[in-house]
């Protein structure tokens, strides 16, 4: 972060001429020559300039003009991905995808480019420590990705598990709003899948988040709760509960330490409304399983 490069891109450049300058080094990437480094800090830029997680409009506008004019961009970044390139560039690079992720599951890719940066994907999720920063990353682009028909399909079974760390996702992003009121069609879609991974993870979410749920999405996530209390299923739903309880416990930290933190206002607000939805879902699932465990 303290490198002379980035103070020059991420205060002197604006955000288009920075795309720009990415765009134009991941062309010299894809021909053969060493701008890994060049790449990595203008990624890093973009992700300053937008602002975290999710990007702004003018944002949207500049890498949707970029794709257009520039179809190799998107899978320029894609290809930084690859696992024999250096780990800080693929976790810049995931960072970049996640803040501007609405454009990339959108637009068409062909089926091999979509399974080959899943699996990549995959291998850089196993080979991270998942701190914060990267856990809000990976959930980003896994409820992007499932929102999208086209690309859904391709992600493989180990990256699923990250959705343990959904209680911490950006809920204004659409593609979780999508997600949860189409439940119901992604457990059908989930339940057709060999691995067994998808299914168990995207119903864990959906206890996580089960406050959000309309009534007939909440009746159906209960429901399923009920068979599997009874049966082989009840492993997986101490294991909701569990981590679910774990996440209390983390955001009860959290609030514990408000006094001692500049916040502001809302942010307190917005914590503690979200430990009490916690402890509401830990609770409904606690009454289904009681007595079974």
């Amino acid at each position: 972060m303290d490198d002379p490069r980035l103070s020059v891109l991420s205060t002197l450049g604006d955000l288009k001429g920075i795309l720009r300058f990415l765009d134009y080094h991941l062309g010299l990437q894809e021909a053969g020559r060493d701008h890994e480094s060049a790449i990595h800090f203008a990624m890093v830029a973009v992700i300053i300039k937008s602002g975290g997680f999710q990007a702004d409009h003018l944002t949207v506008d500049y890498i949707e003009d970029l794709i257009r004019d520039s179809p190799s961009f998107a899978k320029g970044v894609r290809s930084m991905m690859h696992p024999d390139l250096a780990f800080r560039l693929r976790m810049s690079t995931v960072g970049l995808i996640a803040v501007t992720a609405d454009q990339r599951f959108t637009s068409p890719v062909p089926p091999q480019e979509m399974s080959e940066f899943c699996e990549r994907l995959a291998v850089f999720a196993d080979e991270s420590i998942h701190g914060e920063y990267l856990q809000r990353c990976g959930v980003v682009i896994l409820f992007e990705m499932l929102r999208s028909p086209e690309w859904r399909g391709h992600i493989v079974p180990s990256p699923w598990s990250m959705f343990v760390y959904c209680a911490q996702f950006p809920g204004e992003r659409e593609s979780f709003w999508w997600c949860l009121e189409n439940a119901i069609d992604l457990l059908e879609f989930t339940k057709g899948l060999a691995g067994g991974e998808e299914l168990k993870w995207w119903y864990g979410t959906l206890w996580f988040h089960h406050e959000k749920l309309d009534a007939k999405v909440r009746d159906e996530v209960e429901r399923i709760a009920k068979d599997m209390s009874t049966g082989d299923g009840l492993s997986d739903l101490n294991l909701y509960l569990s981590l679910i309880k774990q996440e209390v416990e983390r955001t009860q930290q959290e609030v514990d330490e408000l006094p001692n933190q500049n916040r502001p206002a809302r942010f307190g607000m917005d914590l503690r409304a979200r430990l009490a939805a916690l402890e509401g879902n830990y609770n409904k699932l606690a009454r289904i399983t009681r007595g079974r465990r």
